[in-house]
């Protein structure tokens, strides 16, 4: 395989809303450059980078991928990632590690809430940006309105580098509007040919030329100056001005085509070489100490593990060489877990097809197999070296199910595939509580595929909704309330008596304990080796409840006096006679529910903030503000766990896919008085049925 050189590598991620044609744009630029035979097909399930059996059912990514090619001596890295929101982790992975990103905007569908999603990533990570419409040969589409939407919703600096000829059926090639010559392309459209710019698109191309020149020009003042002066600005000042607005992020320039009929792809391959930075032009990347790398290949080896796949050679670790050099059948150091792990073959990737090269450099990306210990998010170096790269920010779960295998005794087979699954995708987490194993992800849909990836592996799960979290406690007193435990069947019986007093448990209490125990007995009524029997049997019926099998929480019992028999009482005994008055005590003193409450925070569109407030008040929720982001609005509230654990798909179907929300425990309040007797009788169902 041929070797490239940090300066030639271009590596840029493909990111937009999901089915807007990022992957088959991907495909025709591996067409067009020959790394492929044939122009690979979403819909035909012939994609060389939508290989998964879920991804070929639904016809869209689900995971990112990485492809390369070469295209006028350069190498392009392809990093296309997911437009589902379900899948916004691997989105923002790979735009981690990219140094420049395409933005795809399907023609007839505008910017949707992928498109802002995907641009909000690029620009957290300050990466010069292109925009590409795709689809403009399809019913609906209509390039002058979606470049109106990228300039109000992504960018106010977006500006036309080109013009589509021809528009939904009669598309048929593309204007360039700094050299004004039109590009069209025959047969499979691997042949551009370069002519001039139709008498109809003449005027228009000259105005939006000036206006393109003009951007250029503004984005540096001595540029700006000869522009003024001159009128007009030289081939080469064009093209070193549009490089270093792009970099500095002063224009996104605006480009066009259809990728599944290869027009205009070849014009961008060429900006992506001619224009896009090579690593050696991007800033340094900070290490978790704030040690800043440059992406340099004569440095100290450093890299970044930003995705691991699963192949049919094991798992594959995709990692960005952020400098220096990674020579195969080598060894490096693992900074993150401080071991050392063997490098073998240095695979470089087009989906699933894999070659294999000896040596890469900073800047490019390649895939690492057979790894012992090494983890997405880890990072890897030199021996001489210590550096450890911030691990890529992971969303927080908005939705999980209780995973039950369907065949008993498949429980560690299921745990094993889960582990597997949470490998491949760091934004699943696996939680434990009183229901069970909870698997939580980013939505329905990403715990769907999960489930599907599971039957895939060989288990079947049933998705149970979690139990909440409820607690118990008291609001009023309970006075020498007794404990007895007495049992005589021949021979050495049991007994034990303990009268205590109960109440909820001072505010101002220090200690973090759900039990205060005081023990006030004088006199020996009860010998003091069976007190901590008599706490022990509190603290056991405070874990199990008493009005509906969930924990007691702040209560302050005090032992005030017991009986004993020299002979009958023990520990066991006094521990019943604990449990016991506790029962009693609990239900004299005014039980109630608590409910956990979160705390949450909507992002939504403003044409949707009134539904969404409406919506939170229904669900007994209790907003606490508003503010204002741009186009959008953030509301926070206060809300019961037990009305948000499906939240994820009703808000999805209020905003459109186009609202997203983050939830955290906040505190416990009482339950409604009308709620509670149903809480009760769901937990009694729940005991009978176990």
């Amino acid at each position: 395989m041929k070797k490239y050189e940090t300066k030639d590598l271009r590596t840029v991620v493909f990111a937009g809303h999901g089915k807007c044609g990022k992957t088959s744009l991907a495909e025709a630029f591996l067409f067009d450059s020959e790394a492929t035979s044939r122009l690979g097909s979403v819909d035909d399930e012939t994609s060389t980078l939508d290989t998964e059996p879920e991804e070929l059912k639904r016809k869209h990514s689900l995971q990112l991928s990485v492809g390369d090619l070469e295209w006028k001596k350069r190498k392009i890295n392809l990093i296309v990632t997911p437009g589902d929101g379900n899948f916004a982790a691997d989105a923002e992975m790979g735009t981690s590690v990219a140094d420049s990103a395409v933005i795809v905007v399907s023609a007839p569908d505008g910017v949707q809430v992928g498109t802002e999603r995907a641009w909000r990533f690029a620009d957290s990570y300050g990466l010069p940006c292109v925009v590409y419409v795709n689809k403009l040969d399809r019913d609906r589409a209509d390039f002058d309105r979606t470049l109106a939407e990228v300039k109000d919703i992504l960018s106010s600096k977006a500006v036309a580098m080109q013009i589509p000829i021809g528009q939904e059926g009669s598309f048929t090639g593309v204007v360039d509007l700094l050299s004004l010559k039109a590009a069209t392309n025959s047969g499979d459209g691997r042949k551009v040919e370069w002519g001039d710019v139709p008498a109809d698109l003449q005027d228009q191309a000259a105005s939006m030329r000036e206006e393109l020149v003009e951007g250029i020009a503004s984005s540096d003042d001595e540029l700006l100056e000869r522009y003024l002066d001159a009128g007009e600005l030289t081939e080469e000042e064009i093209s070193q001005g549009l490089a270093t607005a792009i970099l500095n992020g002063s224009i996104v320039p605006v480009l066009c085509g259809s990728a599944t009929r290869n027009i205009g792809v070849q014009p961008i391959m060429d900006f992506i070489v001619n224009s896009f930075p090579s690593p050696l032009d991007r800033p340094p990347v900070k290490a978790e100490d704030g040690t800043e790398i440059k992406q340099d290949p004569t440095g100290d080896f450093t890299a970044r593990v930003f995705k691991t796949i699963s192949a049919d050679i094991g798992k594959i670790a995709l990692v960005k060489i952020v400098s220096g050099r990674l020579v195969a059948d080598s060894t490096v150091s693992n900074s993150s877990k401080r071991h050392k792990e063997r490098v073998g073959q240095l695979y470089l990737l087009n989906g699933k097809k894999r070659d294999t090269t000896t040596e890469v450099v900073a800047g490019d990306i390649v895939g690492l197999a057979k790894l012992k210990d090494t983890k997405t998010g880890d990072s890897l170096c030199d021996d001489k070296v210590s550096v450890i790269y911030p691990k890529p920010h992971v969303p927080d779960p908005v939705i999980g199910y209780v995973v039950r295998p369907k065949s008993k005794g498949d429980e560690e087979k299921v745990a094993q595939r889960l582990h597997d699954l949470l490998e491949e995708d760091i934004s699943l987490v696996l939680d434990r509580d009183s229901s069970g194993t909870i698997l939580r992800g980013l939505g329905q849909g990403h715990i769907e595929i999960a489930v599907e990836k599971l039957k895939r592996l060989g288990v079947e799960v049933d998705l149970e909704d979690p139990r909440v979290p409820y607690r118990e406690t008291i609001k009023g007193k309970a006075e020498h309330v007794e404990g007895k435990h007495k049992k005589q069947s021949g021979g050495r019986g049991q007994f034990g008596v303990c009268f205590i007093d109960m109440e909820p448990k001072p505010k101002d209490s220090d200690s973090e304990d759900s039990l205060e125990f005081v023990d006030a007995i004088f006199g020996g009524s009860v010998p003091k080796q069976f007190i901590p029997a008599i706490e022990k049997g509190i603290r056991t019926r405070m874990a199990r409840g008493v009005i509906a099998g969930f924990p007691v929480v702040n209560i302050k019992v005090t032992l005030r006096d017991g009986k004993f028999h020299p002979v009958d009482s023990d520990g066991r005994s006094f521990e019943m006679a604990g449990s016991k008055g506790f029962m009693a005590g609990v239900n004299q003193a005014k039980p109630v529910l608590l409910e956990p409450v979160m705390e949450m925070r909507v992002v939504c569109p403003e044409e949707n903030m009134g539904d969404i407030i409406g919506d939170v008040s229904s669900r007994r929720g209790k907003v606490l503000g508003t503010e204002a982001s741009g186009h959008k609005q953030i509301i926070r509230a206060h809300v019961p766990m037990s009305e948000v654990l499906r939240y994820a798909i009703d808000l999805e179907s209020i905003t459109a896919g186009r609202g997203e929300f983050t939830t955290a425990f906040s505190h416990y309040e009482e339950v409604p008085s009308n709620l509670t007797d149903k809480i009760i009788a769901a937990s009694k169902v729940e005991e009978d049925d176990d």
